[in-house]
């Protein structure tokens, strides 16, 4: 996902300083979940979570969900130009928002209690899940924001481009691992 980000980086030629905060903000929630997930691992089942750690990541990913659906969404779809652009917005709006509940629901159901009790057999498999569902969330803010013309590429191709990716995003974004908040 870091790899990702970077390459996003590389493809942005203008800076915008709402954008350029709110990837790195997406840059320090990705540094937690990767100290998270290099910790659970050598845990045995036994073993309390480091709070710290799952804190600090929890506060991240609650902040960043909250940014984007509040305040970053709605400055991308000011910057769009073209009527293109933002058709593209309207069909990426509402998987952006079931990603980001997908993920409040995960948050809620299991990160918030296991700060609480660190229960290291359950948070691993949520916290995988959470790893898919951040990543599903990113394509489509890449999305978002590489059909800006904030991007590099050249407007024609841009436009071009705008209405493959609404065709790309209709389908819908993934749901929760069967049972997974079930359990």
């Amino acid at each position: 996902m870091l790899t990702k980000l970077a390459n996003l980086n590389e493809k942005m030629t203008v800076s915008h300083p709402m954008i350029d905060q709110w990837l790195a903000s997406r840059r320090q929630l990705l540094v937690a979940y990767y100290q998270l997930i290099g910790l659970t691992p050598q845990k045995n089942s036994s073993e309390q979570c480091d709070e710290v750690v799952l804190d600090t990541f929890c506060q991240r990913l609650v902040d960043y969900l909250s940014s984007g659906h509040f305040k970053h969404y709605q400055q991308i779809e000011m910057l769009l130009a073209s009527q293109a652009q933002q058709n593209l917005i309207s069909v990426l709006y509402p998987q952006l928002e079931d990603s980001t509940h997908t993920l409040l629901a995960l948050y809620d159901t299991y990160l918030e209690p296991a700060i609480s009790n660190g229960e290291i057999p359950k948070l691993r498999n949520v916290i995988s899940e959470v790893g898919m569902q951040l990543d599903a969330l990113f394509d489509l803010e890449d999305k978002m924001l590489l059909s800006t013309e904030l991007v590099g590429s050249h407007t024609s191709t841009a436009q071009a481009s705008t209405s493959q990716l609404a065709a790309e995003t209709a389908k819908p974004v993934e749901r929760l691992s069967s049972g997974m908040l079930d359990s």
